[in-house]
């Protein structure tokens, strides 16, 4: 549990993220007792054994490719007999504890014996990238077979060669697809080349490859393009006879793209197991997969079709034309008369759309749908007509008909609904609650959710309602706890009011970055709550600061890239970013690939009406204060920790971080942070010396 104040707190929280009664000891979440009390019964309960005997107690699992850690046999028995008992586990999983290859060993060992398949879902291609390394670990233990899945749009060899497809929307590009695959199936001109190849070779040879090589995502792409052949359609042959397919989030969440991947996999959710990996993302993504908007750029993209269409009637004294042009006011005026001055967005009262159409345009309830769904159909019709002409079968009448549709349908419980001024002026439908998108995961009999940055487990099941006999369990690295050390500064306050009030904060802040990046040429990497943080502190720091440094630009990931492997590669840099975005979160920089992090701020969500609608539910539903610790409390310090996971990578790996943040005292408990009135000083007793050279 996150809460505002921690003060007399230290060491009574339970694995499972509830504040333990200070009496008992005892967990009022969970009925366990405390990790202290536990470790103590099982110091006073254990005999004596040295190092090297307790090596030789360790059982290697018969799937496990490595010489374990004691830490490790425990996960892959929690995550198999979790999946035995067709339960969820939900766990945290401490740096250097292995948990991908742990989470696979037991997955598999449960999957084999039962003849299932392990869906394991990634965030990024890098973490599928490391499923399918590990797992040619395990294959030298045992044969397996794995597949890490991509999207139409990346393993297309098709888009690459045909500049004018790369705008267009997925439904469109599957249209295109399937009409060319036709067209080569029945040997016709128009075909595509690469799917004739496929057929050519057959699916054996794909799968040998895959068997063989366990390649990634990049790898097998390169693989079916030497041979000539779409690596798409070489997925979808293969996917049903692997044993592990790694499957970007999207690839679930969405229903359509969920209900055809287990269509190809020729199997039900009683027949998988699911691994979710880097859990703590999931709950947002699932909410960006509901959330949509209606813009003024989809309303004039529909009006620009009603030549084209003929303008067809939609409903009784209502065309095609009068209805975009009749939205496009609504959302005018709503932008003028409800956003207030100084603001971008304001909520729409109950069912605000629909009565405006049914006003303006003189409809009654049945007549408003049967008008939506009419304009859905003329789009339609516009599709296939366009693909039989040769021409992009893409239609923003049949996009615009369909978001109407979805906007009606969306329920005032789950949606909170806006006008925005942003984009020219928009309405946005955004999702507070996502059980509907993740309901499926509650079908499956045996899911993993994982991370190494969950805390507290009970607000992740309580928000995906996960079933009641769900298991949770805190893993924590093995690692020498001396090997890292987490501070915090005293004086300073990175907060928005804090800096407002006192003028002198953001030249204090700034200090402590000069001073500390002056005091050692370890490389360094500072991570600031904000891109508009690190723009109006980058003037000072770049005039100050006698090292190398390199600087993450919103939107640059090019650059970003190339900037990354030179920090990686040299020694004495200092690496400007942002907490929660690519390089806070899914890199590594183990060794002295970085030393020291420098956390500015705590980066606690920006006020928004979305979040103030999160706030309300979240204390309606699970009890007063749990908004403000649920909404922004829980994902400010998971981004934290986020940040200073990048530290200690292996077991040797030393660092040391500073929070420029004294908020942080709420939370040191959480992330185990000591307070200081010299960084300089403890950067420098730490490493022993300022500077190596």
């Amino acid at each position: 549990m996150l809460t505002g104040n921690a003060s007399g707190m230290e060491g009574r929280f339970c694995e499972c993220g509830c504040l333990l009664d200070p009496a008992s000891g005892v967990c009022p979440g969970c009925g366990e007792a405390s990790r202290r009390e536990r470790r103590t019964s099982a110091r006073m309960a254990a005999p004596r054994t040295d190092a090297s005997d307790r090596r030789k107690e360790v059982e290697r699992p018969p799937l496990f490719p490595y010489h374990p850690r004691p830490s490790q046999i425990e996960i892959v028995n929690a995550v198999q007999s979790a999946m035995d008992l067709g339960k969820h586990l939900i766990m945290e999983s401490g740096t250097g504890t292995g948990k991908t290859v742990c989470s696979l060993v037991g997955a598999l060992q449960h999957a084999k014996a039962n003849k299932k398949k392990v869906l394991y879902l990634t965030r990024t291609i890098s973490q599928s990238d490391q499923v399918m390394k590990e797992l040619r670990s395990v294959s030298r233990r045992q044969r397996v077979t794995g597949l890490a899945m991509q999207g139409r749009r990346r393993s297309c060899l098709l888009l690459r060669t045909l500049e004018e497809l790369e705008d267009i929307p997925p439904h469109a590009l599957s249209k295109i697809c399937e009409e060319r695959k036709a067209r080569t199936v029945a040997r016709q001109h128009g075909g595509c080349p690469h799917y004739a190849d496929l057929l050519a070779i057959g699916e054996m040879g794909f799968l040998k490859y895959c068997a063989d090589e366990l390649p990634t995502a990049a790898e097998f792409d390169r693989f079916c393009e030497k041979q000539g052949a779409c690596p798409y359609e070489a997925r979808k042959a293969i996917v049903p006879l692997v044993d592990v397919v790694a499957v970007p989030y999207v690839q679930v969440l969405s229903k359509e793209i969920r209900s055809q991947l287990f269509d190809r996999l020729q199997l039900t959710m009683d027949d998988v197991i699911i691994i979710v990996d880097e859990a703590h993302n999931l709950i947002d993504a699932a909410r960006d997969q509901e959330s949509f908007d209606i813009t003024m750029h989809d309303i004039q993209a529909a009006e620009d079709e009603t030549r084209e269409l003929g303008n067809p009637r939609l409903a009784t004294g209502v065309d095609h034309g009068l209805l975009c042009s009749t939205l496009r006011r609504i959302i005018d005026d709503a932008v003028r008369e409800q956003v207030p001055r100084g603001s971008y967005e304001a909520r729409l009262g109950r069912r605000f759309l629909e009565g405006k159409l049914r006003t303006e345009l003189k409809l009654d309830e049945e007549e408003l749908r049967s008008m939506c769904a009419n304009m859905v159909n003329a789009g339609q019709k516009q599709v296939e007509m366009r693909l039989e002409q040769g021409k992009e079968p893409t239609s923003a009448t049949l996009r615009l008909g369909s978001l109407l549709e979805i906007w009606f349908r969306a329920e005032d419980a789950r949606f909170v609904k806006m006008v925005s001024s942003d984009d020219l002026g928009s309405l946005k439908a955004c999702c507070l609650d996502p059980q509907e998108t993740t309901s499926f995961l509650r079908e499956v009999k045996g899911v993993v959710h994982m991370s190494g940055t969950m805390q507290p487990l009970r607000q992740y099941a309580d928000i995906l309602d996960l079933p009641e006999n769900r298991e949770l369990r805190i893993f924590p690295s093995p690692f020498p706890p001396e090997n890292r050390l987490v501070l915090y500064a005293e004086d300073v306050s990175a907060g928005q009011r804090e800096m407002r009030d006192d003028p002198s904060m953001k030249g204090r802040i700034e200090d402590h970055i000069i001073n500390i990046c002056q005091a050692t040429d370890r490389n360094t990497m500072v991570f600031f709550r904000s891109y508009e943080m690190l723009r109006t502190m980058r003037p000072r720091i770049e005039e100050c600061v006698d090292r190398q440094l390199y600087w993450e630009e919103s939107g640059a990931s090019r650059r970003l890239a190339s900037s990354i492997q030179a920090f990686k590669r040299g020694r004495g840099g200092v690496f400007f970013t942002v907490m929660g975005g690519k390089v806070a979160e899914g890199l590594d920089f183990p060794g002295q690939e970085l030393d020291i992090a420098i956390v500015v701020g705590l980066p606690y969500p920006p006020p928004s009406l979305l979040l103030d609608e999160l706030k309300q539910r979240y204390d309606r539903k699970y009890g007063p204060g749990k908004g403000w610790e649920y909404a922004s409390a829980v994902p400010a310090v998971r981004k934290v920790q986020q940040a200073i996971g990048r530290l200690i990578r292996t077991e040797t790996d030393r660092g040391i971080a500073i929070v420029l943040d004294n908020r942080m005292s709420r939370y040191r408990e959480h992330v185990g942070a000591i307070p200081t009135k010299d960084p300089v000083a403890e950067v420098t007793r730490f490493f022993g010396w300022s500077k190596r050279f």
